[in-house]
């Protein structure tokens, strides 16, 4: 049934039996039940659906339509997401077993096909259709990062032992590997020791392929270390986790994040960030890859470092919290189109005085879930500032208009005010899965239930 129809119905039948939605139904201007039917109609266009039962974890790819696709090489990534969400609909809806299902197989692909036994780390591709299934030679700290949030998770809902040493394994890797023990903070890129030494022209590649400069730190593989070490530290409270994560809260907040309230994206080994301000105009925009304003990922992080103080101290620190309302603040303010219209991808400040240009207005999925999430805990926090509800309330608005799709339900590559062809594109792909809708969707839910569970 068309998802629209289906919602449709729902808001006849109320009417129809005179059972108006009480106020305390409602959060922040969104009915409570629709949050909930939306979450549920994601989950089940991704689960058993995405289960593979073939090769292993989870299929990547499906057409707009959910047909599955043919390509299906198997991202880090993608696989550590799909673990996560699972077992983050698991621990919210444990009497569905198909969530814990997915979970326990996604964990099974992850730890026997995607490890790599010899050097440790988990590689970043699994190839299906090829004799030699991972590349052992490179390995990114942004996939593993991911790999450590979806296994610190399942081990909330599977208290199996063995689940926590694959947790303390993959934090291991990751600290002797990738950790900047001079500096602080974690290198981008992993590369194999004989291939680094060989000087060879694979090697060469490897380096030019991935992340950038080898040597740079980045602020997309640093937010989401800091989110999985989060995660880790509910679980495994060790003082090493605990040690890697304030540091990396603190430098998310006290050095990525500018003074204007936005983070840069590259930074030099020794925390100097990449900016090509006093460049051209026409060279800024040939290497907006490397120093652009991401809104989406300001605004993200806003709630990552919230989440991060609480799991340190038990609540939202001050300095934490005004670093973080600068985030979302300045996103409010340059970021979102007009009357909370969706969220935009990039801009740009061309000089310290001047205003934030928006370069590119193409509205992603992953942002505007973010963006949505992220305004209800805000408006929890700051109850007075009605700025937070308000955007919350419209950001549904246009979700629901522009990005789920009423047809075969899911959400959109983007927003098809922008981007109309969005409509034709895959639905599922190796960078989206149902992390950044689901968890979205996870979390207002959970806001709304324990405020109404407080009236």
């Amino acid at each position: 049934m068309i998802l629209s129809t289906f919602l449709g119905i729902c808001f006849v039948v109320l009417i129809v039996s005179g059972c108006t939605p009480k106020k305390s139904d409602v959060y922040l201007g969104v009915e409570k039940a629709l949050i909930d039917t939306q979450l549920t109609h994601l989950l089940h266009n991704y689960y058993p659906r995405i289960i593979d039962t073939v090769n292993g974890g989870y299929w990547t790819n499906f057409e707009n339509d959910w047909t599955l696709s043919k390509e299906q090489n198997k991202m880090l990534v993608t696989q550590a997401r799909g673990l996560w969400a699972a077992a983050r609909a698991s621990e919210l809806f444990p009497d569905v077993a198909i969530y814990r299902e997915a979970a326990d197989h996604g964990f099974k692909f992850l730890t026997e096909h995607l490890w790599d036994s010899i050097d440790g780390g988990f590689c970043q591709y699994y190839f299906t259709d090829s004799a030699k299934k991972t590349d052992p030679s490179y390995k990114l700290t942004y996939g593993n990062a991911f790999a450590l949030y979806g296994l610190s998770q399942y081990a909330k809902i599977n208290k199996d032992p063995q689940v926590l040493a694959w947790v303390r394994k993959s934090f291991d890797w990751i600290e002797s590997a990738m950790h900047d023990s001079v500096y602080g903070g974690y290198y981008n890129l992993y590369i194999a020791e004989k291939i680094k030494k060989s000087k060879s022209p694979e090697s060469r590649n490897l380096i030019r392929a991935y992340w950038g400069n080898p040597d740079w730190k980045d602020q997309n593989s640093s937010i989401h270390l800091m989110e999985a070490f989060t995660t880790a530290y509910q679980v495994l409270p060790e003082q090493k986790i605990k040690d890697r994560l304030k540091e990396m809260l603190e430098l998310v907040r006290d050095t990525m994040t500018s003074n204007e309230g936005y983070l840069r994206l590259y930074y030099t080994r020794t925390w100097q960030p990449i900016s090509n301000r006093d460049s051209s105009r026409a060279y800024i925009m040939e290497n907006l890859a490397v120093d652009h304003i991401s809104f989406g990922h300001n605004i993200e992080t806003a709630y990552l470092l919230v989440d991060a103080s609480q799991a340190l101290y038990g609540k939202t620190d001050s300095l934490t919290l005004a670093i973080a309302k600068k985030l979302i603040d300045h996103t409010i303010a340059h970021g979102f189109d007009k009357d909370f219209y969706g969220i935009c991808d990039k801009g740009y400040q061309f000089s310290d005085d001047s205003a934030v240009v928006i370069l590119d207005s193409t509205k992603v999925w992953w942002a505007q879930a973010e963006a949505w999430h992220a305004l209800a805990l805000f408006s929890n926090l700051y109850p007075l500032e009605s700025k937070y509800a308000e955007g919350f309330e419209k950001m549904w608005g246009y979700i629901n208009k522009e990005i789920i799709d009423p047809q075969y339900g899911g959400w959109y590559n983007s927003g098809r005010d922008k981007n109309p062809e969005t409509t034709k594109e895959r639905k599922v792909h190796e960078w989206k899965g149902c992390y950044h809708d689901g968890r979205a969707l996870m979390q207002v839910l959970t806001y709304a239930s324990q405020k109404m569970a407080r009236k």
